[in-house]
């Protein structure tokens, strides 16, 4: 666990609890740990979530043109 943990208390479904627990057996881990590694999992994922978002009017290109178009360029 980091150096720059702070202690917060949150409240767990008991099935939740159960599985954290026992993944924490199972992986030698602390579930304090588990839990940290997940939720920066989800965050890392929202900001991809986000990001397609911001981009979704782009326009798309099929991968046929973009090759063309490579091997135009760099035609040996």
């Amino acid at each position: 666990m980091s150096k720059l943990s702070e202690k917060t208390t949150i409240y767990l479904n008991p099935y939740v609890k159960k599985y954290l627990q026992y993944q924490s057996l199972q992986k030698s881990r602390s579930m304090s740990d588990i839990v940290n590694e997940e939720f920066a999992d989800l965050l890392e994922d929202y900001e991809d979530l986000l990001e397609i978002e911001k981009r979704k009017d782009e326009p798309t290109y099929s991968w046929d043109l973009i090759k063309r178009e490579l091997d135009k360029k760099y035609a040996l």
